[in-house]
């Protein structure tokens, strides 16, 4: 807007009036310095009128940008009789910033020629330092995150280079594409995946893990947040994901997950193997009890055996005894039969039979005397084994006792390993829904 005050013309000055009561306003002359400064004006910049009057436009400025070409740029143009609107910097008395939504407004005399310069404003400052806050903000998180943009049906309109790299596209590869690009086709083409758009379309912000498809085909796993933005009427005009890049730990999750399955069936193996190792252990224990008793019985019989060949042995002796007296008989007999001559004869053919069955009897003791020993000896060799047997047997019996009690410990034990690996799994699966 210019202004052109001429003398015959009263009205543009009455609507100066008016705003100068309505909205900070200052003017200048075209050199800078400052002709009227209105109350509001004054009070947004914290100086009285007099601190004011007669001071150079830079008073009001940042030290860098007066001594800048953008600064003398400023005022070329103003002088030149050109507007300029903008939202500008401005340094308050106490040396605060302060931001004004300007427009500098040149106004010439009739012939062209600028004669001052007005300025009317209004203060933006929480406006800008909001704006600058989310503008810093966005910027952080694309210099860290992935951040993609949709219209609300899901047309992809942007994407920055973090999210680019994760996906393995280029931005013109997707520009104008349907989200469904960057999706599993089984969830692309679901009810799951229709409703996931028409709650973004009606403001609701979804928040999660979210499997995804990169160029190449490989899964990819983001984190992410869609948030759709909405203009004062609480329309949706677009849709803003950001998301971080968490495939390793995906696979990662998955890895640990394999091995807790592997760990989890091996647990299940082991503990069956174990309850069987305890079974057969307590049918050995059964089975040594019973060799421990019949070893036992073994040995007793053996001992009687070894006690009845001691009494042979006796009985030999008193038949070799018998025997010996008997062959001192038959010798007695037959010298008695040579003294009686004649009539000793049939007397001395008796004694020398009986000799002979004494002799027969004599050897027959000695061979079964010698038997006897050799039984004897095998019946001590015996009851000595059978005594080692049954204390082997015995101690075959507590050895496997205490077997079968390590592997009822192992099976106890491999069953809390079973219980844990379980909850552990459970605990995986849910801190991967969540």
């Amino acid at each position: 807007m210019l202004f052109n005050f001429s003398s015959s013309h009263a009205s543009p000055r009455a609507e100066l009036t008016s705003i100068d009561s309505a909205v900070p306003m200052i003017i200048f002359k075209p050199d800078g310095t400052v002709k009227h400064a209105n109350i509001l004006f004054l009070q947004a910049m914290g100086y009285q009128r007099e601190e004011v009057l007669g001071k150079h436009h830079k008073l009001f400025c940042d030290p860098h940008y007066v001594q800048s070409d953008a600064y003398r740029r400023h005022w070329q143009l103003l002088n030149e009789g050109r507007p300029i609107t903008d939202n500008i910097k401005r340094i308050r008395k106490d040396g605060s910033i302060i931001w004004l939504q300007g427009t500098y407004t040149p106004v010439l005399d009739n012939q062209g020629r600028v004669v001052e310069i007005i300025k009317i404003a209004s203060d933006v400052t929480e406006r800008i330092v909001q704006s600058q806050e989310h503008q810093s903000l966005l910027a952080a998180l694309n210099r860290s995150m992935g951040m993609i943009t949709f219209t609300p049906q899901g047309i992809i309109l942007d994407a920055n280079d973090n999210l680019l790299h994760v996906i393995g596209y280029s931005l013109a590869d997707i520009r104008h594409k349907s989200h469904q690009i960057l999706c599993p086709p089984e969830f692309a083409h679901s009810d799951e995946y229709r409703q996931h758009w028409q709650r973004l379309a009606q403001g609701e912000f979804i928040v999660g893990r979210f499997e995804r498809v990169n160029s190449r085909g490989e899964r990819v796993w983001l984190e992410a947040s869609y948030n759709p933005i909405m203009d004062k009427e609480g329309q949706v005009l677009k849709v803003v994901k950001i998301a971080q890049d968490i495939t390793q730990l995906m696979l990662q999750q998955e890895h640990e997950e394999n091995l807790i399955r592997d760990v989890h069936h091996l647990s299940l193996t082991t503990d069956r193997s174990a309850s069987q190792g305890a079974e057969i252990v307590q049918q050995a224990v059964r089975g040594m009890q019973e060799v421990e008793s019949v070893a036992r019985e073994t040995s007793g019989v053996i001992s009687e055996l070894g006690r009845c060949s001691k009494e042979i042995g006796t009985i030999v002796e008193a038949i070799r005894k018998i025997s010996s007296q008997t062959n001192l008989l038959a010798i007695n007999a037959s010298i008695e039969a040579a003294h009686a001559g004649e009539h000793g004869k049939g007397f001395s053919v008796v004694a020398s039979e009986v000799r002979i069955l004494a002799e027969s009897s004599r050897k027959a003791a000695t061979e079964i005397e010698h038997m006897t020993k050799t039984i004897q000896n095998g019946v001590m060799a015996a009851i000595k084994g059978m005594g080692v047997c049954v204390e082997q047997a015995g101690g075959g019996v507590t050895l496997t006792q205490d077997a079968g009690e390590v592997i009822h410990q192992v099976n106890i034990g491999m069953q809390d390993v079973v219980k844990l690996m379980t909850a552990f799994s459970q605990v995986k699966n849910q801190q991967t829904h969540v």
